[in-house]
């Protein structure tokens, strides 16, 4: 009754064997047999089957919560036994990114995770926020690493990770200050100011930044990555204004960066889903990772 779990908990989220079977990567004619196999073992029908969907019988919602109490003590046993060195079950957890994990310094974090976890493989997609935000609801990833600051707190939980801030980046010559110092953009005429494609969470803290200071004029332009920006600030010069942990200049040893006054402040941090009522059980495994970071953050 609690061999095939997993496949129950697929199939009752879909609803529906083929995109059920894909998600769990077995072929769909395997998982018709598992869940007959729980039915038979049952003594009743846990779905009601038709061409194209596969419902929860009032049997099958009362299996549904036990199920979903079963796969949560399993994760904590599986946990448990990984923190003393017995536990070989391999869990997939695929984790999306905005670009910052080298510069955040997280990527350590994920690495001491595995270490601690080491039955869990992990998978990380890189993109932007509001592609990866997209593929967290249509669960093509289990968390996704983010900026805080928009979230809605009834839609997502959250572990904030690192404080991130607006700096000023520019060729060398710009100003006569050392790297990292300290200045007062609004005490500067800025000319062509780049920054990351307008449909980006770094665009909105750019022109909050710009409008803190009272600039008035348009951005001379933005890029899909802030590498391409680097690029041009060496060739043609200008500035950008963009994340601290972004300004990782080693590759372009003309640039430097300055921190701003007042400068705008973001929190990059984990995201998963909010539990909700049909699917809880999707959620347990992000939960070790969840809890694993909170307990590192504090």
């Amino acid at each position: 009754m609690t061999k095939w779990i997993d496949d129950f908990l697929a199939l009752a989220e879909y609803k529906n064997f083929s995109t059920a079977a894909d998600s769990i990567y077995i072929s769909q004619s395997a998982l018709s047999k598992h869940i007959k196999a729980i039915e038979c073992e049952l003594g009743v029908p846990l779905f009601i089957r038709t061409n194209t969907k596969a419902e929860l019988t009032d049997a099958g919602n009362v299996y549904l919560e036990y199920a979903l109490n079963i796969r949560k003590f399993t994760h904590e046993l599986r946990y448990k036994l990984d923190k003393v060195g017995i536990s070989s079950y391999i869990l997939h957890l695929s984790i999306g990114t905005i670009p910052c994990l080298a510069e955040s310094g997280i990527m350590k974090s994920l690495i001491h995770f595995q270490e601690k976890c080491s039955n869990y493989s992990i998978e990380i997609l890189e993109s932007d926020q509001s592609q990866l935000l997209k593929q967290l609801s249509q669960k093509e990833i289990d968390v996704a690493i983010c900026r805080l600051d928009l979230l809605s707190d009834a839609e997502y939980e959250t572990v904030s990770l690192v404080t991130d801030e607006m700096v000023l980046i520019c060729n060398k010559d710009m100003f006569p200050f050392e790297q990292g110092s300290e200045i007062d953009l609004s005490a500067f005429q800025l000319k062509d100011i780049y920054t990351i494609a307008k449909e980006s969470d770094i665009f909105r803290l750019t022109k909050k930044q710009l409008n803190d200071i009272g600039f008035k004029g348009d951005l001379a332009g933005t890029f899909p990555r802030h590498m391409m920006i680097y690029s041009l600030l060496t060739q043609k010069g200008g500035c950008a204004i963009l994340p601290k942990q972004l300004a990782n200049l080693q590759m372009f040893p003309q640039l430097t960066y300055y921190r701003i006054r007042n400068a705008v402040k973001t929190q990059i941090g984990l995201v998963k889903l909010s539990p909700g009522n049909e699917n809880p059980q999707l959620y347990e495994k992000a939960n070790v990772l969840f809890d694993f970071l909170r307990n590192q953050s504090t």
